[in-house]
């Protein structure tokens, strides 16, 4: 149990809380209680574990799905319900959410039953199958999901904790091996018997974790996370693959899906938007904020202060009166879409939405539920649309609430400092200084491209390399100028949301995976936050329905530019759906099955692949050692070939004692052997006896005693079955995958003498 847990713990990687480790703990003691309260009397069986995972249902239902269950622990049919509640939350969570996120009931519930299911399989494999090393195999699979989900390394905390679970159930096998040994003696000048074993094996095991541990830190190397990539559709922490920028090139965590979804070529429909007035130039809409900059990038905080949808007038934290603003109502109706209300800048008001769903002040976001396919709700929007001499005249001091919006690491390279103050030096307010950075990715001169395949580099941070080869997609371009706004003095968050093309002659327009997008927003005193959107698509057709007056993209004149994607010219001839930043960057928060289906293949291919490793694992080391005894025999040693045999027979289900001579083998071994197959074991252990006891300089052994040893070998397969003769060689006991006498009671008796058999080997 304490192995268990202690392999679980990195599983804190995953969320932004602790709490869900007191029900995975009570999770674990249920099912292993009951399995120990049931060993007292006899040996470890199977039925034991199933019991305790049999308990572990009416505990479940009565910490998480008591409500409908009779006597407020039996499952009924109500309780499915519930249950199947609890999992559709959990699949929200995983289908929208990023790592880490908080956990909530439905998150726990999962956790704790996976954390049953967990030890249940460890104690059948360690205690029941007694073998301790293959238990070992859900931790590590927890170990490598903790670390490729969230896309950075495990905490070397939870590293030493689950290094630690694992050798403590080696170390329980071990010393029950050399119990069955019997008494042990010491030797002279030992306080006790076993002291020095009991001394080494923790030191070998402290000195090895702690090896591991601080090695990586010594040794310079940029993080490479293979197993992640793979999780995320190939987007992973290397900058090549269209990650973010944390200050140690660890990638944008909150974008995990959007390449994978960018490459999907089957576009999926969210929703449906129709605006009331067609000649209104709505912009993005807005699903999610990222506030919070650190060492690891930028990541969603807890939005602030919430209001009832009921009761809030969509006030904002700082407050805010845009003195221009371009007024519409939009009716929504969501299709595929499984994530926040997307919402326009500035609503008015809404009404449709789940009672459930609150608005944030700080973020401007309706937060609290999900929406499903059918919903459909109205937006009366004012959205703000400042012209450049209010952007101008904005005073430069800003309130404390946005004090945190301007907040860097100090680990930010010294490069990118001084592109913000090289940019920015000859700009007096805050609007130049935003605009500088904005044209520095959107015009054509300074060769900023839109490109799936960006290139690696040398430089030790992702920020510095996507700077220098001016290369990437949309996530990378907002995250890199939200922390240039910052080194310039303005605060500024990151924005996920969907961008749309431009409505048609009854204001309606579609949007699609295609359409999700990031961009960066500026705040300024009195105005509020203002949207900039740095990623270069000004070449593709109806990128001007979205331009922004204070920040354009400059238009081309002579069709799709170098920096368009291909797919994103190809259906932009498609239809009136289409526009440049639709096909820009496919999003985190939409509920197409696409990017699903596509890691959860990897994982299954790599599950596949990880089992036929294990599978194969015992034969190919079995088989080496075959290998290296026939080549040493072929040299003349016949030793090897007697080893040989003895291992032979083990894997066929004998048990071979190491005390007979070679005579008593052929004696005793004859019965179960024909004619010519005695007459070889005859050769073979003449020949043993031979070099073991000949003075030197005996003539060499020949070579046909490999071809005698076949023989032998060949007669004794034949003389089992056929999933015996399978099981020795895919599960061959002479590796220690041997079958342990049984034994019944408390204490095991003196064993009894077994008759002698008529071959002197035991089956």
């Amino acid at each position: 149990m304490a192995a268990t847990i202690l392999g679980l713990l990195p599983l804190a990687e995953l969320f932004t809380d602790v709490r869900w480790l007191v029900d995975v703990v009570a999770a674990i003691v249920v099912v292993g209680g009951a399995a120990s309260a049931a060993r007292y009397w006899q040996r470890p069986r199977v039925w034991h574990t199933w019991f305790g995972l049999a308990l572990l249902v009416p505990w479940l239902t009565l910490r998480f799905a008591s409500a409908h269950a009779f006597a407020g622990f039996v499952p009924t049919g109500a309780t499915l319900t519930d249950v199947s509640h609890l999992m559709n939350q959990v699949r929200d969570t995983t289908s929208n959410g990023v790592a880490p996120v908080p956990t909530d009931r439905a998150i726990t519930f999962v956790l704790a039953a996976i954390a049953g299911l967990v030890f249940g399989f460890v104690d059948l494999v360690a205690v029941v199958g007694r073998r301790p090393a293959l238990a070992g195999v859900p931790l590590l699979v927890v170990f490598t999901v903790s670390g490729a989900v969230p896309r950075h390394p495990v905490s070397w905390v939870w590293f030493a904790a689950a290094a630690a679970g694992l050798l403590l159930l080696l170390s329980v096998d071990a010393r029950d091996d050399v119990h069955e040994w019997g008494r042990l003696i010491p030797r002279a000048g030992e306080a006790r018997p076993s002291a020095a074993l009991g001394v080494s094996g923790p030191r070998i095991a402290a000195i090895a974790v702690l090896i591991a541990i601080l090695v990586p830190l010594l040794v310079p190397s940029r993080p490479r996370n293979l197993l992640a990539n793979a999780f995320h559709n190939g987007s992973g922490g290397d900058s090549s693959q269209g990650g973010g920028f944390g200050a140690g090139g660890v990638s944008l965590d909150p974008f995990a899906n959007l390449k994978g979804e960018l490459q999907s070529t089957k576009p999926v429909t969210l929703f449906t938007v129709t605006v009331s007035q067609p000649t209104a130039t709505p912009y993005y809409l807005r699903a999610n904020v990222l506030s919070n900059y650190t060492d690891t990038g930028w990541r969603a905080d807890a939005h602030g202060l919430r209001e009832d949808i009921g009761t809030t007038m969509f006030s904002t934290v700082p407050p805010d009166s845009p003195q221009s603003t371009t007024d519409f109502t939009a009716a929504l109706t969501i299709d595929a879409l499984a994530d926040n209300p997307p919402v326009f800048a500035r609503p008015v008001a809404v009404t449709g939405v789940d009672s459930a769903t609150s608005w944030s002040q700080s973020d401007q976001l309706l937060i609290g539920t999900k929406v499903h396919k059918g919903e459909h709700f109205t937006e009366d929007v004012q959205q703000p649309n400042p012209t450049i001499t209010d952007l101008s005249d904005a005073p430069a001091q800003t309130p404390s609430e946005v004090d945190q919006f301007i907040l860097v690491p100090a680990s930010i390279p010294r490069q990118v400092v001084d592109l913000v103050q090289q940019l920015t030096r000859t700009k007096s307010t805050a609007y130049a200084k935003a605009r500088a950075l904005s044209d520095f990715f959107t015009q054509p001169a300074n060769g900023f491209v839109y490109s799936l395949q960006t290139k690696s580099g040398d430089s030790g941070s992702d920020l510095v390399d996507f700077l220098n080869n001016r290369a990437g997609f949309c996530q990378q371009y907002a995250a890199a100028m939200g922390i240039m706004l910052r080194l310039a003095g303005i605060p500024s968050r990151v924005v996920l949301g969907y961008t749309h093309p431009a409505p048609d002659a009854h204001g309606k327009f579609v949007v699609t995976t295609n359409n999700a997008h990031a961009w960066v927003e500026a705040y300024f005193a009195g105005l509020g936050w203002i949207p900039f959107d740095p990623t270069p698509i000004s070449a593709a057709a109806g990128a001007a329905t979205t331009n922004l007056a204070w920040a354009p993209h400059p238009v081309a004149t002579g069709g799709s530019g170098p920096d368009v994607p291909s797919r994103a010219r190809s259906t932009a001839r498609s239809g009136p759906s289409s526009s440049a930043a639709a096909d820009q960057s496919p999003g985190s928060g939409s509920a197409a099955t696409s990017r699903h289906v596509s890691w959860s293949l990897v994982g299954v291919l790599i599950g596949v692949l990880a089992a036929a490793g294990l599978s194969v694992t015992p034969a190919a080391v079995r088989w080496r050692r075959r290998h290296e005894r026939l080549r040493a025999a072929r040299r003349g040693d016949p030793d090897p070939l007697w080893t040989e045999l003895s291992d032979t027979a083990q894997d066929l289900g004998y048990v071979w004692s190491p005390a007979r001579s070679p005579r008593q083998v052929v004696s005793w071994l004859a019965p179960d052997v024909d004619g010519p197959s005695v007459r070889a074991l005859q050769t073979l252990a003449l020949a043993v006896e031979q070099s073991r006891y000949r003075a030197a300089g005996g003539e060499r052994i020949s070579l046909a005693l490999v071809a005698e040893l076949r023989t032998v070998e060949s007669q004794l397969r034949s003389r089992r079955s056929r999933a015996t003769r399978i099981r020795s060689r895919l599960l061959p006991a002479s590796l220690g995958w041997r079958i342990r006498p049984r034994r019944r009671g408390k204490r095991a008796g003196p064993a009894k003498t077994p008759s002698r058999p008529s071959n002197g080997l035991v089956p």
